[in-house]
């Protein structure tokens, strides 16, 4: 067993049950030795550190702790950039590393962060260095750095767009793992979009549904799916059904996970008041209710579904709160979890829906 720091994004909460899940559905054993909202570190079997950055949405970094500088750097070249990167207050080995890569022959030039007032590499900076994390008195060599440019790509080139209506990368594979979903098994997203749940399910090796009452999604769904096959080489298959979600019944027998942003409600555009607000969370509960139920009939394991928390113009918040809904049916849940954004006038709230 090894030990690993996961740096991790930006919901602390959401980013440890995402990665506990995924470890979960691959049956990953894993030992947490320290828990706080900056990072994890998990005793862990040798992990696939540039598999899990790529499938994970809440995780920034991986690195493996070590004892000493040995293997540090492993390339052939005699001329490297390095980077450190502190969460916390920590020790200055600056001069350790500068005598190792003298010791190496290697001429090592460091590389800092743009933001002067913090001490460590956002994921953008940290790619093609070689990195140094300090936490909590452990050193750890990064394995493996979220790249922003892979998301990017699967966003702006794909065929078809629907810029105020699109969920983003991060979130859908949030999502996903949440549900519990492994390579090879079938995932439902009963509000596709234009696919985004759909094409990082097939990215991670997983067959997927996509449903939408709208004509215009499906289509703009399968040019985006063909394009994900074409550039990914994804073995995975496709359904694509245009329909309510509270019909899928008469499409669909079984699957094994949901993961799904419903419906959220009119576009806002400028904070609503309160009166407003929760006049459109009491329109939302019955479809939300509808759909759960009509989702629980099909689904094998977990319903991952995201709910609405409204600011309002006030700067209160007014949840869509499908607690009492799920109590009362005797139905196991989770959460919610926040999943917030800065320049967002609507927070989302996540649950996991269980199967008894």
């Amino acid at each position: 067993m090894q030990k690993y720091i996961f740096i991790l994004g930006r919901d602390p909460e959401l980013s440890r049950k995402e990665l506990f899940a995924y470890c979960e559905s691959r049956n990953l054993k894993y030992e947490v030795l320290d828990t706080s909202d900056i990072a994890l570190i998990l005793s862990m079997n040798n992990v696939n550190a540039e598999k899990m950055i790529e499938d994970l949405g809440g995780i920034q970094k991986i690195a493996l702790i070590v004892d000493s500088f040995d293997n540090l750097y492993t390339g052939t070249k005699n001329k490297v950039r390095y980077a450190m990167s502190q969460y916390g207050e920590e020790e200055d080995i600056k001069n350790e590393l500068k005598a190792y890569f003298k010791k190496e022959g290697i001429k090592a030039t460091i590389k800092k962060s743009h933001h002067q007032e913090q001490d460590y590499l956002t994921p953008s900076e940290a790619q093609n260095v070689v990195e140094i994390i300090q936490y909590k008195g452990n050193v750890a060599k990064s394995l493996a750095v979220f790249n922003p440019k892979h998301h990017k790509f699967r966003d702006t080139k794909r065929p078809a767009q629907r810029p105020l209506h699109t969920i983003s990368i991060r979130l859908a594979k949030i999502l996903i793992n949440l549900s519990g979903a492994k390579p090879g098994d079938t995932v439902l997203d009963p509000f596709c979009g234009i696919g985004t749940v759909a094409q990082e399910a097939m990215v991670m090796g997983m067959d997927v549904i996509g449903s939408d009452n709208d004509k215009f999604c499906i289509e703009a769904s399968k040019k985006n799916l063909e394009f994900i096959k074409a550039h990914y080489n994804c073995h995975s298959s496709y359904r694509l059904i245009e329909t309510d979600a509270r019909q899928l019944t008469r499409f669909i027998s079984r699957v094994d996970c949901v993961a799904t942003e419903p419906y959220l409600g009119p576009f806002i555009k400028d904070y609503p008041s309160e009166q407003k607000a929760r006049g459109v969370a009491r329109n939302l509960l019955p479809l939300y209710q509808e759909t759960i139920q009509t989702l629980r009939k099909i689904t094998k394991k977990n319903i991952v579904f995201i709910t609405p928390r409204f600011r309002t113009t006030a700067r209160k918040e007014v949840p869509v709160n499908i607690a009492p809904l799920l109590e009362k049916n005797h139905i196991p849940f989770e959460g919610p979890f926040l999943y917030s954004s800065p320049t967002s006038k609507m927070l989302r709230e996540i649950w996991i829906i269980k199967q008894k």
